[in-house]
């Protein structure tokens, strides 16, 4: 059976946590939890013992900036997902327009609201980060059309959003396996299975492909990385949306966009969480 590294992590608040596991997400940890306590936010995280021997230190530099590291232990395979989505997910209520919510949960009363099931993971996604719920409000008041391409697609919700407030297409991308086959099973519980095709892998993957929209939810480092390929996919006249990144990373994130052709349209934050809008010239 397989063997997993498990680290139990205590930060002094909530914004601590969550900048921790931003910075944390550069490394190949397999999902997040976090759960508050009298003694503050216990963020709950786990690799590889092959991947903690390569980067566990360097790791641990990060964690001892905002937290502090209680326990390392090895463990072995085991559904943290069913655990986790039973014990602690709860429906996410957006504005009042949609609802996301796991398949165990009802669906909402009034018809008018927007329905978006996930088969939610311990990551980004189940639409209870700051960046997630930011994306909504962009994708539901752009009103997409056309292709979309969803990178870092995590458990989908993005892509279904997107499909629901008129996308036609979607390819949903993600370099995590347990994301793709999350967001593989709630495509089908969304009714949209035909409409998405989800990649496991790297931007890379699209190489020669075009999209009327792009959204990238993933952090800083990744988008300055990736924004070049982001531009060549993007058609002109289309819209790139990006998050994941707290305020003082807006400069970087505004600079690289420009130098590439790409205009800002809208930015919203939410407690130093930034989603930014970006528009191609015709």
């Amino acid at each position: 059976m397989k063997r997993y590294t498990h680290l139990t992590i205590t930060c002094p608040d909530g914004e601590s946590a969550e900048i921790l596991t931003a910075f944390l997400s550069d490394y190949p940890f397999e999902c997040f939890s976090d759960n508050t306590t009298e003694e503050g936010v216990v963020v709950e995280t786990y690799m590889s013992p092959e991947d903690w021997a390569v980067c566990g230190e360097e790791a641990t530099n990060i964690i001892n900036d905002y937290g502090t590291l209680t326990q390392v232990k090895e463990i072995e395979d085991e559904n943290w997902n069913a655990h986790w989505e039973q014990e602690s997910f709860q429906p996410v209520d957006i504005d009042g327009v949609m609802m996301i919510r796991s398949s165990a949960h009802p669906a909402p009363s009034d018809p008018a609201v927007m329905d978006i099931i996930v088969s939610p993971t311990m990551s980004f996604g189940s639409g209870h980060h700051h960046t997630t719920r930011m994306m909504c409000r962009l994708i539901h008041a752009s009103k997409p059309s056309g292709r979309a391409l969803d990178v870092g697609c995590g458990t989908g919700v993005l892509s279904f959003v997107a499909l629901k407030c008129g996308a036609q297409f979607v390819e949903a991308i993600d370099i995590d396996p347990w994301s793709t086959e999350s967001a593989a099973r709630a495509a089908e519980l969304n009714g949209v299975a035909e409409r998405i095709h989800i990649i496991t892998g790297t931007v890379e993957a699209i190489e020669g492909e075009t999209y009327d929209t792009i959204y990238a939810n993933i952090n800083r480092n990744i988008i300055l990385g990736d924004i070049a390929r982001y531009t060549a996919a993007l058609n002109a006249g289309g819209s790139l949306y990006v998050s994941g990144f707290l305020s003082e990373d807006v400069e970087h994130i505004t600079s690289a966009a420009a130098a590439h052709g790409l205009n800002l349209t809208t930015q919203l934050e939410e407690e130093g969480w930034v989603a930014i809008a970006f528009h191609k010239a015709e």
